[in-house]
This record gives C-alpha cells, structure tokens and sequence, in this order.
C-alpha cells in the first residue's frame, strides 16, 4: 500500500498524541493537580503502621490512633527546625542519685512500674537549640494540662520544668504542646520486651535502635538515638518534624547515640530506694 506525504505526517501526528496521551495517564496516577507527588516514601511507611494488624495487645491499633490524633493537631510555626521526642528509661533514672529526691517520688516509688517514659517534646535546631523563649502563654502548666500529661510523664514538677524551658519554644499554646506531646509519645510503640522486663537485660544501643525500628516501621536508623548514662541505657530519642512525623536527626542529636557499647536496662520495679 501506497501513502502520500500528506497521509503520513497525519498518521506521524496521530501516534504521537498517542504517545503523549498514554503518558500522562501514567504520570496521573503519581501526582497530583498542582504538579507535586501525592506521597512519598516516608509518607507510605507512615501509612504502614494504620494498614498494620494488631497484636494481642493492639499496639497497631493505638499507633493508628496516635497518628490519627497528631495530624489532627496545629503546625508549629516557631522558630525551630524539628522536634526530638525524648523517652526515658525510667529504671536508669530511678537508680541514680538524681532520683531520690522527693519530687521523683511519684516516678520511682509509687509503687507503679515504670518503663519507658516521656521525658520531653523538644524543639531542635539543625545546631543547638533553643530554649526558656518568651511566649505569651502562661509560665505556670495548668491542672488540668498536668492531669492529662501524666499518664505518659511520671512527674509534675517534670511537667513544668519541660514545658518552661523546651515548651515555650515550641510556637504553640500550652494545650496545643501538652496534645503534641501526648500525641506524639503515643505514637512510637515499645517494644514489647521493654515493656516490663521482670530481669536486667544487657544489651546495646544499637540493638536497642533496632528493636524500636522493627515495631515502627516509619522509622528509620537516622531518625532514632539510644543515648547512655555511663553504663546504663539512658533514653531513646525520636527525631520529628512539625508535623509530628518521623524525620533525620541532625548531627548534633546522632552523636549522642551510644553505638555498639554494652549497657544494662535495670528490671521495671515500682520502688526504689
């Protein structure tokens, strides 16, 4: 079959709308109106923990819950670059010299058991960070921000001392910063063998980062620290951006990470001396 020039630049011309028509379906399916990606790598592991089947003990299903609760919360607008989410060993505190006072008395002899706790909410800079900054929000936490904080954090005067000097830096009201925390602290599920250890486990940072890795599947090994105090394990701290979702940490937070050090996580026990 014979074609004239005309007849075949008008089937040149068709095929490539062809062409062109069948990409842009393709591309319609990873971005959005505005040109932008509708998700991202981080954005589906995130995801992964709501699409998770909970345990026996619904762990999955409370980290759901969690995350539900913090996208329903403001974005910090204060001038910080990202949050660290501190969890405390509570054992290591409650062992050392720091924890005999009577201001840890509700933390280390109440006779409840304590784990992992939260320490604080901290807003953090790339370098350093900021602290104790002016804030139109009252200096004292109010009882009813104080009630709702200690089912996470073990102590009131914790509570307040968190919230003057890290808190006020954070850009959001009092009742926005307590949510962000509870929210936040609320969303990282502990691995199960941290929970209420009856023996002193001997263990490493490193395979503590691990453990918290393999139950958060949205985090990973740049967005988490084991840090030590001497030769017990100390906290982990979870690095987070404005939005209460998981992020790298900064050098200066990294560095912190105690490695392959071998430590010691004190048995949970609702007393000490």
């Amino acid at each position: 079959m014979k074609f004239d020039r005309r007849t075949i630049v008008r089937l040149g011309a068709a095929v490539v709308v062809a062409i062109v028509l069948g990409l842009a379906r393709l591309l319609s399916g990873a971005f959005d109106s505005g040109g932008e990606p509708t998700s991202s790598p981080r954005d589906a592991s995130t995801a992964a923990v709501a699409q998770e089947q909970p345990n026996s003990s619904g762990v999955a299903s409370e980290a759901a819950s969690a995350r539900a609760s913090a996208d329903a919360l403001p974005v910090s607008q204060g001038d910080f670059d990202y949050y660290v989410l501190v969890l405390s060993w509570s054992p290591t505190h409650c062992a050392s010299d720091a924890g005999r006072g009577p201001d840890d008395d509700m933390q280390c002899r109440s006779g409840r058991p304590y784990g992992f706790v939260l320490h604080g909410l901290w807003p953090q800079n790339e370098r350093g960070y900021p602290e104790r900054c002016e804030s139109d929000e009252p200096l004292r936490v109010s009882r009813a921000n104080i009630d709702r904080i200690l089912k996470v954090s073990p102590s009131e005067d914790l509570v307040q001392h968190e919230w003057q000097k890290h808190g006020t830096c954070s850009g959001l009201s009092q009742d926005d910063f307590v949510s962000s925390a509870v929210a936040a602290y609320s969303a990282v599920t502990v691995p199960s063998n941290y929970k209420l250890p009856d023996d002193q486990i001997q263990t490493t940072p490193d395979d503590v980062r691990d453990a918290f890795l393999s139950v958060n599947p949205s985090l990973e090994a740049d967005d988490v620290a084991a840090t030590c105090s001497r030769n017990d394990l100390a906290e982990v701290w979870v690095c987070l951006d404005k939005s209460l979702r998981p992020r790298a940490c900064s050098a200066d937070v990294r560095k912190r990470h105690c490695g392959a050090r071998h430590v010691r996580m004190r048995a949970v026990r609702g007393n000490w001396p």
